[in-house]
């Protein structure tokens, strides 16, 4: 993991991994306190990038729950061929 020099495209130093955990989907959390912590984030203009960090604003340490590398989330083109990877191995396994 690198940190950029702010506004740069060059490294200012490399972060230390340890205790670093990458947030994956889907996150689950009760409905209604999501909505509450979403809700007032977007009333003071936090910024929030996932469903956890949500809840770090209202002040939640929401648990840590490991994951698996191949639940991955599609978002842009290039991911297609590797979800088609993923799930071409799991079917295949499956009729193993």
């Amino acid at each position: 993991m690198k940190r950029a020099e702010p506004g740069k495209n060059a490294i200012a130093h490399t972060v230390d991994r340890n205790g670093l955990w990458h947030a994956l989907t889907p996150q689950f959390f009760p409905r209604e306190l999501l909505h509450d912590c979403l809700t007032r984030a977007l009333n003071e203009g936090a910024t929030i990038t996932d469903e956890a960090s949500a809840l770090e604003y209202c002040g939640f340490h929401p648990q840590l729950v490991e994951g698996r590398a191949d639940n991955i989330k599609v978002t842009r083109p290039e991911d297609l061929a590797l979800a088609e990877f993923y799930l071409t191995r799991t079917i295949h396994q499956e009729n193993t």
